[in-house]
């Protein structure tokens, strides 16, 4: 029997029993329940019908449930596994190995029946090539209608037993979520973009279904991993699981409603997860819905927002609005305890009594926790209920829990409200949240009162010793300024002095540097002066044996005396920081091993074995080779000089790789006689040199190493030493591999040719076979004209001495002024001239013969004492076309003279053939440029007959005879003839075109109509009037 009875807001009905209290809540299930019993496979809706497949064997129409209050108002089920929709309004079923096509408006129904044994799980069809697409439990597959089959279409990275469970298209394409992963499809050419799997972050590579929501972030539903929140646009990945109060870690779907709930059926219950908060609300049996397990393929959402989920007891259908429907009347919320632990005690203490005085919360600056109880008059299913606090104006982030108990530790100071809402079985939150003040006092460090007190104890203390520090830096300014003044006079003798040292010292580095320069040249001069003349007594006509020894044994210290003031002249401007790196593009290995070769007579004379070692028979590297060349020389001849009789010398060349970075390694390996360990750590001393007499009897200066050591450095390189006495020495030297030079210091093709053949002047070139000496020099008998511009008597009577007067007229000139003006007078056909002369130097001879248009043309060498690389390369680029060192080979000269010769004739070649134009030729650039223009302005003024050698000299600003010279040169043919040439080419045009009678074309070219054929005849061989 009941004593009392109570129905509260909530429309439960509360009744007071002797066993004690019962609940009635009467309240209508928002869940519908369709096709109780039955297990479903497959939802889909169209209109009023509801398509279901289940799990048996049905015949359809298995139930019409026209009649029924709520829709759907018809259902049919079929024992099938998938429904589709293509792009025509078609309804397609799948079942094991068939499908079924549904032609509205009657349902006429089309069979296609396959031999592959699979179960159809989803259809698809391609909106971009109207393609029809299937994913099963064996793959995926490619419907072809018309054929009536279907294809298999391989996935990468798969294995056999794959299965596609859905597709879903955006703009990137078409996804499908598989047992391997999830697969990108192009959906235009239909092939595999992408193939994301755990590798690439995804927590599962099991994804039942994929959701995109308005802004693009991917929710997937896995077998075994829960669900996953994929954002696309950083490719981060958030897992939620059963650790994060999901009821199952298997989700079967995932749908969202309209306040951004997310719909997911699992193996244990339907879940409603919140996107904004993550807190999920797990909806049982006991709560409505027709069974906790769904399926796998059972779910469809309508166009409305009503969801389906079939499980293994039919249908629990729902409109999500229905459950956030409020109930009558307002769900209280009461604060039922609040306690606080204190500073220093060990236990809480309750507070609830003053808070229900004085309705706010008030605590002290040791209270360390705050700990309160809740009660929402909820009762339908209280243990849903939810609750969430934040400190408004503190921290306006709200904190959930699912507990009616919640504790803040260390609650920050000030004042402010702890604001508290709550939501009951109806989902909605409370719109009149419970605000509490809450006032937590500071510390008195923190109050007011002491933070000004403190201000102004701050204030007053700088105050103090800001005055009292501005008493004594006065006094330690007036000390200050006496010191400095007294330290300033003694700074100022002192600059004077150091100034005095340094003007004397720069005065002294210039004075050193100009006597190294000048020495070099001076010595330079005479060595040419003897080493010339005894190369000519050597070879015309030979003399005895023992005079050639002798006289040989002065040419090569005559050349060992000019290599020891190369290196001293390195060394000073390696001391001086002046040596700069030039690279220049090669093969090292050919280059390297002609260098190595060069010793190979000296080698043979001690009855050494020398070798060359490389790891391929070409290399093309950019490096300095002026460098590498001093480098090579200096290391071989120290082997040969201190290897005995009989020995042996290894010199390899080999790349070597350090740190990702290449270098070339070079070694020089001897069997002589060896370095003592003491000397060892100065052997690259400048001027060292060991004291034992078997070194002292080489001889030597003990500049060759110290060169290698800072050449090698200056080229970011190092050299090493090994050695053993009486076994032999091996030096290695490691250069990095050299950038390709930039535009600013990319050396011309001609100088880095010459860089790389022509740096060893020891041994002269080799006669050229074709042209021995003897034989003529021209063709017809005009000599042609030399000229010699060389600031010292005997040397230029040297040079003339080195030439066949024969075949050359050669005239002189005393300095670069005076050279220049003969050459503008006589155009001769070659130039030879030395670089430091006064007035104007080989340099400015250069630029000068270069820039006007009469001599341009003219081959030019230039002989100096200056023997580096920039010198080299300063005449190569200013125009010369040979650069000789002194002391230079007589043999080489005339050699070099007569290539020059030989090239202006294939130059000559060049501008005679005039059927095809020219190759452009940046060598050439000048000279193509005046026959191009000459021409024209013989074709400008070609109906001129008064047109003649003295109008077109006059045009080119030139002489006569400069134009003479000039054309001679060019294309070894008179200027009246070329003009005569231009007018016969441009008569056999006009006479080609018949545009004109024979008579106009004489006129029209600047012939004599009375001897034009008769000129045109004698030319061509055919008289004009036979061309018409």
């Amino acid at each position: 029997s009941s004593s009392a009875m109570l129905l509260d807001k909530q429309n439960i009905l509360w009744i007071a029993t002797q066993n004690g209290l019962l609940k009635l809540t009467a309240k209508k299930n928002p869940f519908k329940t369709l096709l109780a019993g039955s297990s479903i496979r497959s939802i889909f809706k169209k209109k009023d019908t509801l398509w279901v497949g289940i799990l048996g064997n049905y015949t359809p129409p298995l139930r019409d449930a026209a009649a029924t209050e709520q829709p759907p108002k018809k259902i049919i089920a079929y024992n099938s596994m998938a429904f589709y929709e293509d792009l025509r309004g078609h309804l397609w079923k799948g079942r094991y190995d068939k499908m079924t096509e549904y032609i509205p408006p009657g349902n006429t129904t089309v069979q296609y029946e396959f031999n592959y044994e699979c179960f159809f799980q989803t259809l698809f069809q391609n909106p971009a090539t109207r393609n029809y697409w299937a994913g099963t439990d064996s793959g995926l597959f490619r419907f072809d209608k018309e054929a009536k089959k279907i294809i298999p279409f391989e996935l990468p990275e798969t294995p056999k037993n794959l299965s596609v469970w859905q597709f879903h298209q955006n703009a990137e394409g078409i996804w499908l979520a598989s047992s391997n992963g999830i697969f990108l499809m192009d959906n235009q050419r239909e092939t595999i973009l992408k193939h994301y799997t755990t590798a690439d972050g995804l927590p599962s590579n099991t994804i039942l279904h994929i959701y995109e929501d308005r802004y693009g972030i991917f929710w997937l539903g896995t077998a075994d991993a829960g669900l996953v929140r994929w954002d696309r646009q950083n490719n981060s990945f958030r897992q939620y699981t059963r650790d994060d109060e999901l009821s199952n870690n298997k989700i079967y779907a995932v749908y969202e409603d309209d306040y951004q709930t997310l719909w997911l059926p699992s193996d244990y219950g339907l879940m409603a997860f919140d996107k904004n908060t993550a807190i999920t609300r797990i909806y049982l049996p006991e709560n409505g819905i027709a069974h906790e397990e769904f399926n796998r393929f059972s779910h469809f959402q309508d166009e409305d927002g009503t969801l389906y989920f079939g499980g293994l007891n039919g249908i629990t259908s729902f409109h999500p609005s229905d459950l956030r429907k409020k109930d009558p009347g307002d769900i209280s919320l009461y604060i039922t305890r609040i306690r606080v632990l204190e500073n220093t005690a060990e236990t809480f203490t309750d507070r609830t009594t003053t808070y229900k005085t004085t309705r706010e919360i008030s605590l002290k600056p040791g209270d360390r926790i705050l700990e309160m109880d809740l009660t929402l008059l909820d009762y339908e299913r209280s243990s849903e209920n939810q609750y969430a606090y934040k400190l408004a104006g503190k921290q306006e982030q709200w904190v959930y829990t699912r507990t009616n108990r919640f504790a803040i530790i260390n609650p920050p100071y000030g004042k402010y409200d702890l604001v508290i809402k709550a939501r009951g079985a109806s989902g909605i939150w409370s719109e009149n949240p419970l605000s509490v003040p809450m006032y937590v006092q500071a510390p008195f460090y923190m109050q007011w009162w002491f933070i000004l007190v403190s201000a102004l104890t701050v204030v007053a203390t700088i105050i103090i010793a800001v005055r009292w520090r501005i008493r004594k830096l006065e006094k330690d300014r007036e000390h200050l300024e006496e010191e400095v003044q007294k330290r300033t006079r003694q700074i100022e003798q002192d600059k004077h002095i150091m100034e005095q040292q340094a003007e004397e010292l720069k005065a002294l580095d210039k004075a050193k540097t100009r006597f190294f320069a000048n020495i070099t040249h001076e010595f330079r001069t005479p060595l040419t002066l003897v080493a010339g003349p005894i190369e000519q007594i050597i070879e015309n006509p030979p003399p005895t044996n023992t005079l050639k020894r002798k006289l040989s044994a002065v040419l090569n210290n005559t050349r060992n005396l000019m290599n020891l003031i190369n290196q001293l002249l390195d060394l000073s401007k390696l001391e001086g920081g002046r040596m700069k790196v030039e690279i220049a593009h090669g093969d090292i290995v050919r280059f390297t091993r002609e260098l190595v070769m060069r010793f190979q007579p000296l080698a043979d004379k001690k009855q050494l074995k020398l070798a060359f070692l490389a790891h391929d028979r070409s290399w093309e590297i950019h490096t300095d080779i002026d460098k590498w060349t001093k480098i090579v020389y200096n290391l071989v001849a120290n082997a040969i000089k201190f290897t005995p009789q009989g020995g042996a010398i290894t010199v390899a060349l080999k790349p070597w790789i350090h740190l990702n970075s290449q270098y070339i390694r070079l070694s020089v390996n001897d069997t002589g006689i060896g370095i003592a360990p003491e000397n060892l750590e100065h052997i690259f001393d400048r001027f060292f040199q060991a004291d034992a007499s078997s070194t002292r009897l080489q001889g030597g200066t003990g500049i060759g190493l110290a060169l290698v050591k800072e050449l090698s450095e200056i080229l970011k390189g190092s050299v090493s030493v090994k050695s053993t006495l009486d076994k032999g020495t091996e030096f290695t030297v490691t250069i990095p591999l050299a950038n390709p030079p930039t535009r600013e210091t990319e050396i011309a093709p001609a100088a880095t040719n010459y860089i790389f053949f022509s740096l060893i002047r020891e041994i002269p070139p080799e006669d050229d076979p074709e042209n021995a000496p003897g034989e003529p020099a021209q063709k017809n008998s005009e000599k042609l004209q030399l000229l010699i511009i060389e600031d010292n008597q005997e040397m230029r009577e040297y040079i003339r001495s080195c030439i066949d007067e024969t075949r050359y007229n050669v005239s002189e000139a005393a300095n670069g002024e005076e050279g220049i003006e003969k050459a503008l007078k006589t155009v001769p056909d070659l130039i030879i001239s030395d670089v430091m002369m006064p007035k104007k130097n080989g340099f400015e001879v250069t630029e000068a013969i270069r820039d006007h248009l009469a001599t341009s043309h003219i081959p030019l060498i230039l002989l100096t004492a200056k023997a580096s690389l920039d010198s080299r390369l300063k005449g190569l680029e200013r125009g010369a076309d040979v650069y000789l060192t002194k002391p230079f080979s007589p043999q080489e000269l005339t050699l070099r003279i007569r290539k020059l010769i030989e090239l202006r004739k294939l130059i000559q070649h060049r501008y005679q053939n005039r059927e095809t134009p020219p190759e452009e030729n940046p060598g050439l650039k000048k000279e193509d440029g005046f026959i191009r223009e000459l021409k024209d302005y013989i074709l400008k003024n070609i109906s001129e007959p008064a047109l003649d050698v003295a109008i077109i000299s006059q045009h080119f600003a030139m002489s006569r005879i400069q134009l003479y010279r000039k054309m001679n040169a060019l294309i070894d043919m008179p200027v009246a003839h070329y003009i005569k040439s231009v007018r016969l080419e441009q008569a056999m045009q006009l006479l080609k075109q018949r545009q004109l009678n024979v008579t106009e074309i004489a006129y029209e070219t600047g012939f004599s109509p009375s001897n034009f054929s008769k000129i045109f005849k004698k030319a061509y061989g055919k008289a004009p009037s036979e061309f018409y």
